[in-house]
């Protein structure tokens, strides 16, 4: 079960998608998109988790699709990565 987070206006945000014992939480957001948040952004209210400030505050983490995106567009750009020699290198 996902444990809910919600922001100070107690508007639904997101879920504890991972709660490893790091200073760092995954965070997935309604969007879809997830984020690392410093466990001590947290505060435990009312029985339940909030975050004070907006999510933008905090790192965006990639999805594989989107860091295999990014490799293939610096791929493509580097291409050719350098001309071949026009001649062998060879003993005098």
């Amino acid at each position: 079960m996902k444990e809910p987070i919600y922001d100070n206006h107690q508007k639904l945000i997101g879920y504890f998608l991972k709660d490893s014992h790091l200073k760092r939480i995954v965070l997935e957001a309604i969007d879809g998109n997830t984020y690392s948040v410093p466990d001590k952004e947290f505060t435990l209210k009312n029985d339940h988790w909030v975050l004070a400030k907006p999510l933008t505050a905090f790192i965006k983490l990639t999805t594989d699709r989107e860091q295999q995106e990014h490799v293939d567009e610096m791929s493509d750009e580097s291409f050719p990565a350098s001309d071949p020699p026009d001649f062998t290198l060879g003993k005098n």
